[in-house]
């Protein structure tokens, strides 16, 4: 293929992931509200609700981030309902304030890593941008320079930015725009198969999906350099 101008990166799951089990920390958080709750009915409570909710209502507010922390509070009401927690405290604005804060510190998520030596690698390639293409509210912006990688892209869109989410295709088309560039000049790299590869190919968009760990940024690397068969 040849070679892309831009590379696009999906964030959750190509360049980061929690620090801890996402079950974990809401059980502390219940805990810290007086409820007690077993990891294992809270994992199954929040993998249902997220995979049941739809897509934010962006004109239903006023900005995309609220759109975006809209979605995540009533996410967090109805995982907290689901594992029994009381009316009053599922809809607490103190219990998912601690949750959502908790999430906005670099120190809630770990870099992979791959990440960095890949990052420098392409950097070493003339005139190729890097960008961040993400279904995740304003946090991420917070997060990527605690972490130190936001200096590595720009632009970074976020699905609050754009009023959109992958699969959608307004946020690819809000990230192209920002750098003047054709959907066939880009690459994304992601490891969702509906919102990164599907979602971007439905643009024309040329994509790797990642499958971590056996499938990661090193082998995207080696399939943008030599073209090598999509794993």
């Amino acid at each position: 293929m040849s070679p892309p101008r831009a590379i696009l990166l999906d964030a959750a799951g190509t360049l980061i992931e929690p620090a801890e089990p996402v079950a974990t920390v809401y059980a502390r958080h219940f805990a810290a509200a007086g409820h007690e709750v077993e990891e294992g009915r809270i994992r199954q409570a929040f993998g249902e609700v997220f995979k049941a909710s739809p897509p934010p209502d962006y004109p239903l507010q006023d900005d995309g981030h609220a759109a975006e922390r809209a979605w995540w509070q009533r996410l967090v009401r109805e995982t907290a309902e689901r594992c029994g927690l009381p009316r009053n405290v599922a809809e607490s604005g103190a219990l998912f304030d601690s949750l959502f804060d908790h999430y906005a510190q670099g120190t809630a998520w770990r870099v992979f890593p791959d990440v960095e030596p890949v990052l420098s690698s392409l950097r070493e390639e003339p005139g190729l941008e890097l960008a961040v293409v993400s279904n995740f509210d304003n946090r991420l912006h917070r997060i990527l320079m605690d972490l130190r990688l936001a200096d590595w892209f720009c632009p970074i869109v976020t699905s609050a930015d754009a009023c959109s989410r992958k699969p959608d295709s307004g946020i690819f088309h809000h990230a192209l725009d920002h750098l003047g560039l054709w959907p066939s000049e880009v690459v994304h790299i992601g490891d969702s198969a509906t919102a990164d590869l599907a979602g971007a190919e439905n643009v024309g968009i040329r994509a790797f999906l990642l499958d971590r760990p056996r499938v990661t940024l090193c082998d995207a690397l080696e399939w943008i350099r030599t073209g090598a068969p999509r794993k």
